[in-house]
């Protein structure tokens, strides 16, 4: 037998041995690196977070837009005929009241028929004046027919008195007296008939007078219609406010209903916002607002209210206008750039921090909550409510006066705590 052989025999075990002896210490301290690595809370300096404390109090829960002022009442301002631009007195940014002239307008034919109606007005007028003169002559010769007939009458009663006292000492006749009383009683008729014609003549007068009052009052009218369309050749702005725009030239060539210009009040304003679809449903019509004028130097926030809510949508989001009931800062006016909102509800007593990143409302999210005492952070998982601005509700995951990270540290989620170092002083 070859003891060397055997002896080398012998040996290869022990090595073999040793050789996974030794793979299993380096095995062993590899893993207790890395479990002393991982129980080793990470370090993260505070200056480079975004710190929280959970706060109680009332949430307002506000909606938030974008959008202009606008004029409260606006005029557009056209023409009724054809016409063309003479001159330009007022241009956009102008303030202007309402018997402001903004342009001048000239019509040829206009002044024309204007002159034709004042022609036939006076015509008309010097007719009704001929017929009143020649009513009151009539009259007249009626009235001197009638006083001449009474007195007649009263000659004949009186002759006829003075035969009846006569007639029984045999001075006159029978025959003469009964003649004398028909003669009275002729008279009396004929004071009568005259009487009803006098009437009568008054009567026709007087409708013959309404005939003609009818038809001058259309001649007046019809004056007064082209006066007035005269007078529309100068464009006045008919309320107190600002020229808010100009769409003609100067000679520029009209047709009836151009649109000329718009005038807007420029202290009684109103406020327009553009909202998301989504949170637009939620406003209703009288809710409180505030609008955002950012006025240097004073106050900017303009307290409001909903007054309408557009129902049409426009690229994903809907018009709110407001009323302003607040006192307007001194840089408002009509198409200021503005921002508001709307406060939809109140939750009472609600739990709030300053949103963090990526947080989304009514959602969960891991946060890492500190300890002051430790400087030591542990990921919590933290229920989310509503959100308003940059706050969000707490639902459940951490109480009043706790601290949490809101910086995003979703990639140190894996740890069971990061150490939070304190900058000294």
């Amino acid at each position: 037998m070859d003891i060397d052989s055997t002896l080398a025999r012998s040996n290869k075990p022990t090595s073999r041995k040793k050789l996974i002896i030794g793979l299993l210490i380096i095995g062993c301290g590899l893993i207790a690196f890395a479990l002393q690595q991982w129980l080793a809370p990470h370090s993260l300096a505070a200056s480079q977070l975004q710190i929280t404390s959970v706060t109680q109090a009332d949430f307002v829960v506000k909606i938030r837009g974008f959008g202009r002022l606008k004029s409260k009442h606006q005029r557009y301002l056209t023409n009724t005929d054809t016409a063309m631009v003479e001159a330009i007195h007022v241009y956009p940014g102008t303030r202007v009241s309402k018997d402001t002239v903004i342009l001048s307008l000239v019509n040829p034919l206009q002044a024309q028929r204007l002159s034709v109606a004042r022609l036939e007005l006076a015509r008309q007028k010097a007719s009704v004046n001929e017929q009143i003169i020649n009513q009151k002559s009539q009259l007249l010769e009626r009235q001197a027919n009638l006083t001449i007939l009474k007195s007649d009458l009263e000659s004949a009663q009186l002759r006829a008195e003075a035969e009846s006292k006569l007639i029984e000492q045999g001075i006159v006749s029978s025959l003469d007296y009964k003649r004398s009383l028909l003669t009275v009683k002729q008279l009396e008729q004929r004071v009568d008939i005259e009487k009803q014609r006098l009437a009568q003549l008054a009567d026709m007068h007087h409708e013959r007078s309404k005939i003609q009052q009818e038809l001058l009052s259309q001649f007046e009218l019809n004056y007064q219609v082209q006066q007035q369309a005269f007078n529309d050749l100068q464009i006045t702005a008919g309320i107190d406010g600002m020229l808010q725009a100009l769409n003609v030239e100067l000679g520029q060539n009209l047709t009836p209903g151009t649109r000329l210009a718009v005038v807007g009040s420029d202290t009684a304003l109103k406020a327009e916002l553009s909202i998301q679809q989504s949170e637009a449903e939620k406003i209703t019509l009288n809710m409180p607002a505030k609008v955002n004028t950012f006025s240097a130097g004073e106050s900017s926030e303009v307290l409001a209210k909903v007054t309408r809510i557009d129902p049409i949508v426009s690229d994903g989001r809907v018009m709110i206008e407001l009323d302003l009931t607040g006192t307007l800062p001194a840089n408002a006016r009509p198409d200021l750039s503005i921002e508001g909102y709307v406060i939809s509800h109140i939750i009472p007593n609600a739990l709030t921090i300053n949103l963090p990143i990526k947080a989304q409302a009514n959602s969960n999210a891991m946060l890492f909550k500190l300890n002051p005492t430790t400087h030591l952070a542990r990921p919590t998982k933290i229920e989310f409510g509503t959100l308003s601005d940059n706050k969000i509700q707490l639902l459940s995951g951490a109480k009043v006066g706790e601290q949490l990270i809101i910086s995003d540290l979703s990639k140190w989620q894996h740890l069971a705590t990061i150490k939070i170092e304190q900058e000294s002083l």
